[in-house]
């Protein structure tokens, strides 16, 4: 962010828009050694090395920029480069995050292994699962990466962690089918005693914990069943319980913090007029009263609604609606752009919060209910090339729920990010990022204030190094 173009920084400004750093090292060089502008200086020769790929160098000038004083611009356009807190390095293929209920500490899976032997560590490997204390920075080793675990989840009183678990082996191979069915886990995260829930002859998603953490909610085809149904399991009987049938697709499943009502995604209808009632159509959104087995449609398959959310407080609910024709390729399908909608439940009243002229996912509500913190790439609009990730350059973004006074938290100009989960603590965004040739990390972001000069510090010596 330049402030001021007259400035005597103006002519390395433009040598650097030109992709022209050389010449704009040597001009910031000559500031120095003028001692003209030295703040200026010493961040704008930071983000040189930083383009070129000289880590030592950037790192000695943003640390130099650190003893001058920091404008709350200055600290944005430095956390540009460092990105936030590194809770998980990012030479390690990291993903699913999710909070503990009390937001102390966070559990994960992350690949650290060449476990399939191509070479490279990513998606295709085998992932541990790890939970590590925000406080501290400690991490435990909590599931062994023999496996391929995914989307753990905390109990409400942080003491049990249940996951899916990849776990076949065939004669060909020496490690799990990656894309065989998972069994549902549960672990003690104390004892590391593991339990078998339900075995791998199921198909199952999307698993969360009800309130008083005596059931696991989830999303399943059953052994035999054609369409998936929303389940529970009980943890002390095993009980099984359909809790929508699976007479259509049913995904998506977000049980209420009361526990009395679950929302969820369904395909009930032909909407493309191709002759079958499956995936390709339009999902709408329902909420069931569990008490009484009443159901409400919230959003209609005139659209494609999708990854519902309810407010802490049941009173709004969030989703993602695909309702144009975004990339003008003469259909609307899940490769538009999604806006981000709310329900107000009270007055039965749906608004856009974010429209879809951008990219948007990951939408979460903040615990009070008055924002929504998302990914979105507002700052870049152009075509994926072929050589582009596909959550690049999307930042991450906090709204308040009435569509007003939108922050951008994580900046979009050198990470991607996805994944984004919110404290309930309400103080803090999680999420996996990377830059150009790294892996994927895991960072830590503040929602409502900037980090202290301290904090930069440190995250300059740790965050600024070379791709692995």
């Amino acid at each position: 962010m330049i402030k001021n173009m007259f400035s005597p920084i103006k002519k390395g400004i433009s040598l650097m828009r030109q992709d022209r750093y050389g010449e704009a090292v040597e001009y910031f060089l000559r500031m120095l050694k003028a001692g003209k502008n030295l703040d200026e200086a010493h961040f704008n020769l930071g983000r040189c090395f930083f383009k070129i790929g000289l880590f030592k160098e950037c790192k000695e000038h943003l640390l130099e920029t650190l003893k001058f004083r920091l404008s709350d611009d200055r600290i944005r356009d430095i956390l540009e480069i460092t990105n936030w807190r590194q809770l998980v390095s990012n030479k390690y293929f990291n993903s699913s995050p999710s909070f503990s209920h009390d937001g102390s500490k966070i559990v994960y899976v992350s690949s650290r292994r060449d476990t399939n032997n191509d070479g490279k560590i990513d998606s295709l490997d085998c992932g541990g699962v790890y939970v590590c204390d925000l406080s501290s920075g400690e991490e435990r080793y909590i599931v062994s990466d023999d496996y391929y675990n995914s989307h753990p989840v905390f109990s409400p009183d942080g003491n049990s962690i249940a996951y899916l678990s990849s776990r076949l082996i065939t004669a060909s191979a020496n490690i799990p089918e990656r894309m065989s069915n998972p069994g549902l886990y549960l672990i003690n995260v104390e004892t590391g005693e593991e339990s078998l829930l339900l075995d791998n002859s199921y198909r199952i998603k999307n698993v969360s914990f009800s309130s008083d953490g005596e059931k696991l909610i989830f999303s399943s085809w059953r052994p035999g069943d054609n369409f998936s149904g929303i389940y529970s399991l009980e943890l002390k009987t095993r009980k099984f319980e359909a809790l929508v049938s699976g007479m259509f697709d049913s995904t998506f499943p977000v049980l209420s913090p009361s526990g009395t009502r679950v929302m969820f995604s369904s395909w009930r209808n032909d909407t493309n007029a191709d002759g079958v009632i499956d995936i390709k159509d339009n999902s709408a959104i329902y909420i069931k009263n569990l008490l009484i087995g009443f159901e409400t449609l919230i959003a209609p398959d005139t659209f494609n609604n999708s990854f519902p959310a309810f407010s802490r407080d049941e009173s709004k609910v969030m989703y993602l609606s695909v309702r144009r024709d975004t990339n003008s390729d003469n259909k609307i399908d899940s490769t538009d752009n999604a806006g981000i909608y709310v329900y107000d439940m009270e007055k039965q009243h749906e608004s856009c919060v974010v429209d879809d002229a951008s990219f948007n996912k990951f939408a979460g509500f903040t615990p009070d209910g008055k924002s929504i913190v998302f990914i979105s790439s507002w700052r870049i609009n152009r075509p994926l090339g072929i050589h582009d990730e596909f959550f690049e350059n999307k930042g991450i973004y906090v709204i308040n729920v009435d569509g007003k006074k939108i922050r951008q938290i994580v900046s979009d100009k050198y990470y991607g990010s996805r994944s984004t989960v919110v404290s309930p603590k309400g103080d803090s965004v999680v999420y996996v990022s990377w830059r150009r040739n790294t892996s994927r990390g895991i960072y830590q972001a503040y929602l409502r204030k900037l980090p202290s000069v301290a904090e930069l510090k440190a995250w300059i010596e740790k965050n600024i190094i070379p791709a692995s």
